[in-house]
């Protein structure tokens, strides 16, 4: 299965703030920004950002959602 295709350049800050605002984060947008990291698919920034969101979803800040 092919990887999704990632524009999340343009897109990260308004994901960064829909997703902290409203407290939750997609299991497909998680999915996306796990891909994106581990393709090094990122600036160090986005990158920062991204584990961010991740830390706020371990800390219960953020919920997964289906």
């Amino acid at each position: 299965m092919p990887a999704p295709t990632l524009n999340l350049e343009d897109n990260l800050t308004d994901l960064f703030a829909q997703a902290w605002f409203s407290g939750n984060l997609t299991a497909n947008e998680q999915h996306r920004l796990q891909i994106a990291l581990l393709n090094n698919a990122l600036s160090r920034e986005d990158a920062l950002l991204v584990h961010r969101l991740f830390y706020a979803v371990r800390r219960g800040w953020l919920k997964v959602s289906a």
